[in-house]
């Protein structure tokens, strides 16, 4: 007797002595010699699974670019082009079917699929610190519990109605339907960070909210799990023995395969690689998990979770991980997750409209119930309505969680009573039914997230907040604290910092405080973090490693003692990707209403730091420009001159070129603050232009009303602040003005190269009130006109001073009504008065 298997082929037969005798020919069903040896490749299971990754990557990247103007998230496009590739799509061929997902290949796919789920949900628990977002979820439980019990009662309530019309046996149990209310109501804190990242919302408000709540959700059904496992055991002594045997694993996880990996962090030197060996023991430990989890009774996917919460973050542990495996696991193992989804999934069985209809609109019911949930749970925390119902549809959002579970109650068999046979839980039906409305419900919701929430403002009222209009220097009081928030990336940007804070001029009547805020990257990181005052021991109650910050803050600790003036330093650091970290700053500057940022600029002895670095910081410093309601200065600093000298004693020289517009207000603001020392000399350059066609706008096109009115009202506003400046002269004795006359910008970019001399410190505005010099045509040729702006990269480049002076660049922050009743409310002195007069003739 003999049978072919694949493509081998075993011989059974009895030998002349009766002995049975088994012989197997060389079975080839995994690798193939090549069609150049006569075998077809498709015969084969290697070059069918690299064939079914090729075909779904390329039709994967072709939905998201044709679905990414309706922001479809990529997670739903790979899910889409799983399901096109199944019985739903090109597997309604025969022939594509038996070619490309051949029956031999069926265990392999399921296998690998597994395998690249439980590292996807290894990666992304890894990213998250469990300490903070558990501290931060106190005080926003409600939102965690409500919504979700909301969102099963009206699923749970509306199936069983719904159970007594059709005639469905899996809708008709009540198990089924209590699972099917648990899996659509829960929202898992996978799914939802990995939308918040895509979606760039991760650092917002109500992207901090999120999270938070997820994570409630998830600790929350894994005590479901727990409590149903053990309850569900025969006897009172088999439900003692289950709860002890998981939780001895629970103290298995603290206090044996965490200490060991903070043994491996502090072997590793600071700076250098974690050893290969690690690495591997570490990666291969996912599986160990898993199967540990599963044989003790508790979902397969808990292990990974657990293990993913217990290593640390960062680096080097942490980043090391997610650099090696991250991009292979999402790329080449998690395809055939997706695969395995879209092969399991047939829209042909779906032909009862009616049980179609009536299933999405429960489902949908529930969607609904958790959205109105969130609205008004969100109320309770004095949260607008509108950003309640972000949260809501954020909370609503489905992904690789809840295909996992559809997956595995599909593949579970069970009794739904003492004399029915045994049936899977999930039949194909009801199975197809969920996996379209994750899919359905996901993409829907989306496009309406990003739409919603596009421009992040703040999600409290303004009466809760503090004044919601834009803070500036000009509009700070002269008398009272000024408030500067000081961002840091490493210790070569301590001193120039440390000399400007200390030339804004300290006094009793106006002391300085400023809030200096390291910024730290760390690439294996999901929700940023912010650690306030007292860092020190903020950084032993987070699940995080970061490098040593403690010289930088010592250094402005030494600057407060030893300042002129009264210096108040409270220290912060922000752990978070680039993309997202001046979100927590400029939420800190709003909540405090700080008038001033000062960041410094990329180039700044950036020389141990690769290009990609300077990239990155050039997008975070336009970000901070862009997303800001207070005044940005970007310090300019390349060769560290600033602060250099520590004798108090020497004369310290400020220059300021002054074009017109509100920018160029914010830097002669500041250098009026600057005045009130007596070792500083301040010199202001003010460009006048005499253009013969005053009343023209580019193109030949005359000045509208408006136009003119806004032109008149600018220039009351720099009159008003030049007088203010000058009569420092009487009071202190200490500035010098000169006005030039110009014809036009070439003119000015000339005058301002001839006028070199000895300065510690040149200010600027990015903006002014000449088109030209905003010209975005022009500013294509100028390498950091999008940061500093014509002016500011010239004065910062080798053509002035050989760019050895440093230069602080200032954009007052924000755009609309705000900034006109800020400029209206400057005009309020005798010379401004005097000044409109002669404006207006």
């Amino acid at each position: 007797m003999a049978y072919v298997p694949g493509n081998g082929t075993i011989t059974v037969y009895h030998d002349s002595f009766g002995v049975l005798q088994v012989c197997v020919q060389d079975d080839r069903s995994v690798g193939s010699h090549g069609m150049f040896y006569g075998d077809n490749p498709l015969d084969y299971v290697l070059p069918v699974t690299l064939c079914q990754i090729f075909i779904h990557n390329i039709l994967s990247r072709l939905l998201y670019f044709l679905l990414k103007p309706i922001r479809t998230p990529k997670f739903m496009c790979h899910v889409i082009a799983g399901i096109l590739l199944g019985p739903s799509g090109l597997g309604r061929s025969p022939k594509y079917w038996n070619v490309l997902f051949p029956p031999r290949q069926a265990g392999f796919l399921q296998l690998s699929s597994l395998i690249g789920a439980l590292y996807y949900i290894f990666i992304v628990t890894l990213k998250m610190d469990i300490t903070t977002t558990l501290r931060a979820s106190k005080n926003t439980w409600r939102l965690g519990v409500i919504p979700y019990l909301s969102s099963f009662i009206v699923i749970t309530t509306l199936l069983c109605f719904y159970s007594v019309y059709e005639h469905n046996p899996h809708v008709q149990n009540p198990a089924v339907r209590t699972f099917i209310g648990v899996s659509m109501s829960f929202s898992y804190f996978p799914v939802i960070s990995d939308a918040l990242m895509e979606f760039n919302l991760i650092a917002t408000e109500v992207g901090q909210i999120a999270l938070c709540s997820a994570m409630l959700n998830d600790i929350l059904q894994w005590l479901i799990v727990v409590t149903r496992r053990v309850i569900s055991a025969g006897s009172i002594r088999s439900s003692f023995m289950i709860f002890n045997i998981q939780l001895l694993f629970l103290f298995f996880c603290i206090f044996i395969i965490r200490p060991l990996m903070k043994m491996i962090v502090r072997r590793t030197p600071f700076g250098k690689q974690v050893k290969e060996i690690y690495i591997v023991f570490t990666l291969l430990g996912v599986l160990v998990m898993a199967c540990l989890t599963s044989l003790i009774g508790i979902s397969i996917f808990m292990g990974p979770i657990l293990f993913g919460l217990i290593i640390p973050s960062g680096p080097p542990l942490g980043t090391t991980l997610v650099d090696k495996s991250e991009l292979i696991i999402q790329r080449l193992i998690l395809p055939f997750f997706y695969i395995d989804i879209g092969m399991n999934t047939n829209l042909s069985m779906l032909q009862n409209w009616r049980e179609i209809i009536g299933l999405q609109c429960i489902l949908l019911a529930g969607y609904l119930a958790k959205m109105l949930a969130c609205v008004l749970v969100s109320m309770s925390y004095n949260i607008k309505p509108k950003h309640g119902f972000v949260l809501g549809l954020i909370m609503n959002l489905k992904g690789i969680n809840e295909l996992l579970f559809f997956s595995k109650m599909r593949e579970r068999k069970a009794s739904f009573s003492s004399s029915s046979p045994t049936i899977n839980v999930l039949d194909e039906q009801t199975y197809t039914h969920l996996v379209i409305c994750v899919v359905v419900m996901t993409v829907i919701m989306s496009p309406f997230i990003k739409l919603l929430y596009m421009h992040r403002p703040r999600i409290q009222h303004a009466s809760d907040i503090g004044n919601m209009r834009v803070r500036s220097i000009q509009t700070t009081p002269r008398n009272t604290e000024f408030q500067i928030i000081t961002c840091i990336h490493h210790e070569s940007n301590v001193s120039g910092m440390i000399a400007l804070l200390e030339a804004c001029n300290p006094i009793l009547e106006s002391p300085i405080c400023a809030y200096v805020i390291q910024l730290v990257e760390i690439m294996a990181q999901t929700a940023p973090i912010l650690l306030p005052i007292n860092y020190k021991q903020n950084k032993k109650m987070v699940n995080l490693n970061y490098p040593n910050t403690d010289h930088i803050m010592r250094a402005f600790d030494n600057f407060s003692n030893n300042s002129s003036g009264p210096v108040t330093i409270l220290p912060y650091v922000n752990v978070a990707h680039y993309k997202h970290m001046h979100e927590a700053v400029c939420n800190l500057a709003q909540d405090k209403m700080v008038p001033l940022i000062l960041i410094p600029f990329q180039e700044n002895d950036h020389v141990d730091l690769g290009g990609h670095v300077a990239r990155a910081i050039q997008k975070l410093n336009t970000r901070f420009q862009a997303r800001a309601l207070c005044t940005i200065g970007i310090l300019v600093d390349r060769d560290s001159r600033l602060g250099s000298n520590d004798n108090s004693d020497l004369i310290f020289h400020v220059g300021i070129f002054f074009v017109g517009g509100q920018d160029d207000r914010e830097a002669l603001a500041l250098g009026i603050r600057m005045t009130q020392r007596e070792n500083v000399m301040v010199t202001l350059f003010r460009f006048v232009v005499t253009s013969n066609n005053n009343n023209k706008v580019g193109e030949g096109r005359f000045k509208t009303k408006e136009e003119e009115v806004e032109e008149e009202v600018e220039e009351m506003l720099c009159e008003s602040l030049i007088d203010e400046f000058k009569s420092m002269k009487f009071a202190r004795g200490n500035v010098t003005w000169y006005e030039i006359m110009v014809v036009d910008v070439v003119e000015i970019m000339d005058t301002i190269r001839s006028l070199e001399g000895h300065y510690d410190l040149v200010m600027v505005g990015k903006r002014h009130n000449i088109g030209t010099l905003n010209d975005e045509e022009m500013a294509i040729f100028i390498e950091n006109a999008e940061t500093l702006g014509m002016l500011g990269d010239m004065l910062s480049s080798t053509e002035f001073c050989m760019g050895m002076v440093p230069v602080l660049v200032t954009q007052c922050g924000g755009v609309g009504e705000s900034v006109v009743h800020n400029k209206l409310r400057r005009i309020g002195s005798a010379t401004a008065s005097q000044k409109s007069i002669n404006v207006i003739k």
